[in-house]
């Protein structure tokens, strides 16, 4: 699938997700890098502005982030973790889809 020619929605995101676990950790970047600075450094939710990980996904999801930035992937069981947290914000990840930064690519 190539966002070139991809008209991105939920179903075609959540498709992704569910079959390739390099666009997880994208996405888990993708929803990191939503969150404000102040956020990332906390590895918490402190502004409710709909962007990045909400407060129950906060921890884990930047932690996980922190590892793939680190050059590290996920391995199985924090893997299925992360995908099942990228799942929660399909919404947000249309919107970074659509905005021209696929969750797919050659290299993390």
């Amino acid at each position: 699938m190539s966002s070139l020619f991809t008209t991105w929605t939920p179903d075609a995101i959540r498709a992704l997700l569910d079959r390739s676990d390099k666009a997880v950790e994208r996405a888990i970047l993708a929803l990191y890098r939503r969150q404000t600075e102040d956020e990332q450094t906390t590895q918490e939710t402190k502004h409710r502005n709909g962007r990045g990980f909400a407060s129950c996904h906060a921890w884990r999801g930047s932690y996980y982030a922190q590892w793939i930035l680190g050059g590290q992937h996920l391995s199985r069981p924090h893997l299925q973790k992360a995908r099942r947290i990228a799942r929660h914000y399909v919404g947000q990840l249309t919107e970074v889809a659509q905005a021209g930064q696929p969750l797919e690519v050659a290299h993390v």
